[in-house]
């Protein structure tokens, strides 16, 4: 099993979303399992290596400049590609290839008005909310699906849904060990993403501009997730979000925690694997029964 896990791990450091000094290994999952039995500090940890992470996004970018930045990004992909193809042949099925992508990045886009969309039920169904000029571009990032969210058509989050394949057999101490190793120690949470809705838990970082979130959806959907956002944003939310949604009980835990933060700044069961990371399926084929 082990064995298995630090292959894991390597596929992980070799992706491009995370390089830069992404390891795991046994003794680091040990040192993170006595790390957690210290009681968790109040504020969360502040890590330089958030920024870098954003591989170049900004905050506050309209769809326009999004779309523009990974556009360029795939036409770089591909360029290699195209360079080393032997025959007009087979550039023109590159070249099919890389257009397809573009197209299906383009039409992703999804605006939340009220109307029912496919992710109202899945895995960011606390991701947004629905009537307060929120929307989305789902675009394919390494190693997974990419998900950037707009609000008043401003960029402030970006949901990293990672491969199932890539930390399968880890753990969430694992995982979290991983990260860990990028961005240093986190903080444990627990509590809602928008009002009344279901309690979760995640592990967390920050710096001056972005909140990041380590996520398990391991249970119902098969992987990990990592979540950027704006803390301006954040902190704004719950005047940005006029109608708001009502699942059950709870509290705006991710608000409260950017407010008290700066606050306290004084110093084949694999074939549906597709639908699964988009969301299009509530459960996982393989979940425990309820």
């Amino acid at each position: 099993m082990r064995q298995r896990i630090s292959r894991v791990m390597a596929t992980v450091l070799a992706s491009a979303f995370l390089a830069g000094g992404l390891m795991w290994s046994a003794n680091d999952a040990d040192a993170q399992r006595r790390r957690r039995r210290q009681p968790a500090a109040e504020r969360t940890p502040m890590s330089d290596a958030v920024e870098p992470a954003l591989n170049g996004i900004e905050w506050g970018w309209s769809r326009r400049e999004l779309t523009k930045h990974h556009s360029a990004k795939i036409h770089r992909d591909f360029r290699e590609r195209l360079h080393k193809a032997r025959d007009a042949m087979t550039q023109d099925a590159i070249r099919h290839e890389r257009d397809q992508i573009l197209r299906r990045m383009r039409e992703s886009y999804v605006e939340f008005n009220g109307r029912t969309t496919g992710y109202d039920s899945g895995f960011l169904r606390d991701e947004f909310t629905h009537r307060n000029n929120e929307a989305m571009l789902r675009v394919r990032g390494d190693n997974g699906e990419d998900y950037f969210f707009f609000i008043n058509g401003r960029l402030w989050k970006w949901y990293h849904a990672f491969d199932a394949s890539v930390f399968q057999g880890a753990d969430f101490e694992q995982f979290t060990a991983a990260l860990a190793r990028r961005f240093g120690e986190g903080r444990l949470r627990t509590g809602a993403l928008v009002e009344h809705a279901d309690e979760r838990q995640w592990m967390e970082w920050q710096d001056a501009n972005t909140r990041v979130r380590a996520v398990d959806n391991t249970t119902f959907y098969g992987f990990y997730g990592l979540v950027f956002e704006d803390k301006a944003t954040l902190a704004r939310l719950g005047e940005l979000r006029q109608n708001r949604q009502r699942r059950g009980r709870g509290d705006h835990a991710l608000v409260n925690a950017v407010t008290a933060d700066e606050d306290d700044q004084t110093g084949d069961s694999h074939s549906d694997i597709v639908d699964r990371i988009t969301g299009n399926i509530r459960n996982r084929r393989d979940a425990p029964a309820e």
